[in-house]
């Protein structure tokens, strides 16, 4: 976090610089044919994007009554790359010793995290593939089992513990004079206060795995898979021609296909499995900034959402974020052109 925020303090000085307000509007970046007064688009150049992230997340399993783990991993700071360009997205993220140094390594040990996304913009359709992966998780109930052995710290870890991910959203905005694009991104700029609702489908598959062996409560492996639908509203407030703020909201409901397998304190196994039903929320919040070829902002988002059984949960997934973004707009290289020319001539949908 102390990273993120001294970067807020040196990109405010940036959009400050002169540099960036001497004849760099918008209207020179040449903008495409299908500009409203609400939305300009920018996607024929190519925007370089860089973000850093904080990340943090809770599962918790819920076997019987007795019988509870709410694993998470240590607060991770991630630096991610990434460019947009036309009707794609692309980007990679992994968390680099340097950037996460002061995190709580003594006591709940080291994790890393490494993600790839890309999206394909269709219209007002949006599809989106996330894969990522988490090495190194604790225990935060570790005092509602056995007193804990390990030298030097409160909780029980899992260094080997891994949470592998990978999800495809479809969305569909309902509004065409609300930009998606300009939520979090430089490829459009929302000209006028805009609302919209922002229906979508959700495939995600989870597995967790850990194979080292360790005394006391363990999660061995555990598989589940969602299928959600999703009906934030969202909305933008353009509060100057280089300020804006976004927001969305937004209720889940959905189905999880879960089989669990884990050993108690008395090494007896512990299997839980079945299909139910889920429901949760998401929250998501930015602010945005524009000037001329450069761009900015700051993001964070909240994500819960599992199934109950008889008022117990049994299957809960939390999610908080934290991101901030810096961006340039350049003119895109011919083989971009080509290349994503290629593209939609051999889709099955037209993307553009």
């Amino acid at each position: 976090m102390r990273t993120i925020i001294c970067l807020i303090v040196i990109i405010s000085s940036v959009a400050g610089s002169p540099a960036f307000g001497q004849k760099q509007n918008e209207s020179s970046l040449t903008p495409g044919k299908k500009d409203s007064v609400y939305i300009t688009r920018l996607d024929t150049l190519l925007h370089l994007q860089t973000w850093i992230s904080a990340n943090q997340m809770d599962y918790s399993f819920v076997y019987n009554p007795d019988f509870r783990l709410v694993l998470a991993p240590a607060e991770v700071n991630n630096l991610s790359f990434g460019f947009s360009y036309r009707f794609l997205d692309l980007g990679i993220g992994f968390s680099p010793k340097f950037m996460n140094a002061q995190q709580d390594r003594k006591s709940k040990g080291n994790s890393d995290q490494f993600n790839f996304r890309t999206s394909f913009n269709m219209h007002r359709f949006n599809l989106a593939f996330d894969l990522s992966k988490v090495n190194g998780f604790y225990l935060k109930n570790t005092g509602d089992f056995i007193q804990n052995t390990i030298p030097d710290s409160p909780y029980v870890l899992f260094p080997d513990l891994e949470v592998y991910y990978y999800s495809f959203l479809l969305r569909y905005n309902v509004n065409p004079n609300f930009s998606t694009a300009a939520l979090v991104g430089g490829t459009q700029i929302q000209r006028r206060t805009a609302f919209t609702l922002l229906p979508s489908l959700q495939f995600a598959r989870f597995r967790f795995r850990d194979r080292s062996p360790t005394s006391g409560v363990q999660n061995q492996s555990t598989y589940s898979t969602d299928l959600n639908l999703l009906f934030p509203i969202a909305g933008s407030w353009v509060m100057s021609p280089k300020f804006s703020a976004t927001f969305g909201v937004g209720p889940s409901f959905g189905v999880d296909f879960f089989k669990s397998v884990a050993l108690d304190d008395s090494s007896k196994i512990v299997l839980s499995k079945g299909t139910k039903f889920t429901a949760g929320y998401t929250i998501q919040m930015a602010i945005n900034y524009h000037s001329g070829r450069f761009f900015a902002g700051i993001e964070s988002r909240n994500r819960s959402y599992g199934h109950k059984i008889e008022d117990l949960s049994r299957l809960i997934k939390k999610y908080t974020y934290f991101q901030l973004f810096l961006g340039w707009r350049l003119k895109a290289p011919q083989f971009a052109k080509k290349s994503l020319d290629w593209i939609n001539k051999i889709s099955p949908v037209d993307l553009e």
